[in-house]
């Protein structure tokens, strides 16, 4: 398995795209797991009416439902594809509880899987010119989104305050001081923090320093990869699981405990 996660407009996306194009073309049977479209199948009328998008975006019980569905589906795939050929690629943002749960140790089916060496957790880190380009192109490419899917990108709003949040979970960590909580991007934070969140897995960090001008929308999977994504039946079961643990109250503070591993 290899997950590519870290901020929005690091190069996730575009790395994740590579990865797959790279791994079908040495014979690889290649499944996706995204956050976003992982997410999206629990964002039906009837949840978002009773657990509606809050100020920092999706309510914390999908959230952790999401979350709880993930790592079963993972566990569930590794039981079902144990031909050498078989492979996950994924896109785990992380920040703000978006499959935070796959670096956390948790006594299941698939923690064994995680923590191995044949999992692979990427976090791309751009140069502080080159964040502040895909920034740019982040907020022209929500505006007037040339790919159906970068409409799902994370807009400019939560890319922002996912940079707050990394600063402001890296000082109460004490991994950097009082005083860089409102620096803007830089490399050192950001490699410290990851560095912390990647401590139970096996990471690898990218530096990037180029952009691809014509390398098209990072979005433009290989047609032969297969998405995993939740059934009805799956949603109903995750959410309800999540309601039998935690109240809506209680599942907030358990997701502001995203950065904990």
């Amino acid at each position: 398995m290899v997950f590519f996660t870290g901020l929005p407009a690091s190069g996730k996306s575009f790395l994740l795209r590579q990865q797959i194009s790279i791994a079908i073309s040495l014979g690889r049977r290649v499944h996706i797991m995204r956050w976003d479209k992982g997410l999206a199948a629990f964002q039906t009328e009837d949840i978002l009416t009773k657990y509606p998008d809050v100020s920092d975006g999706t309510h914390p019980l999908i959230r952790r439902a999401a979350g709880l569905w993930g790592r079963r589906t993972l566990a569930r795939w590794q039981a079902e594809n144990s031909d050498p050929t078989d492979m996950i690629v994924g896109e785990v943002p992380i920040i703000g509880n978006r499959f935070s749960e796959f670096i956390q140790a948790q006594p299941d089916q698939i923690e064994p899987a995680l923590a191995s060496e044949e999992t692979k957790f990427i976090f791309p880190v751009p140069t502080k010119g080159l964040r502040a380009n895909l920034e740019a192109i982040r907020r022209s490419t929500f505006a007037n989104p040339g790919h159906p899917e970068e409409a799902r990108d994370a807009p400019p709003s939560t890319m922002e305050l996912a940079w707050r949040l990394t600063c402001a979970k890296a000082a109460e960590l004490g991994l950097i001081s009082e005083a860089d909580i409102h620096s803007p991007y830089e490399e050192r934070i950001y490699v410290r923090f990851f560095e912390h969140l990647l401590q139970l897995r096996h990471a690898i960090r990218i530096g990037v320093d180029t952009i691809y001008s014509n390398a098209g929308s990072a979005h433009d999977l290989d047609a032969d990869a297969l998405e995993l994504s939740a059934s009805s039946d799956e949603v109903k079961y995750a959410i309800a699981e999540v309601e039998t643990t935690f109240t809506a109250e209680e599942a907030a503070r358990e997701v502001e405990n995203w950065y904990r591993v």
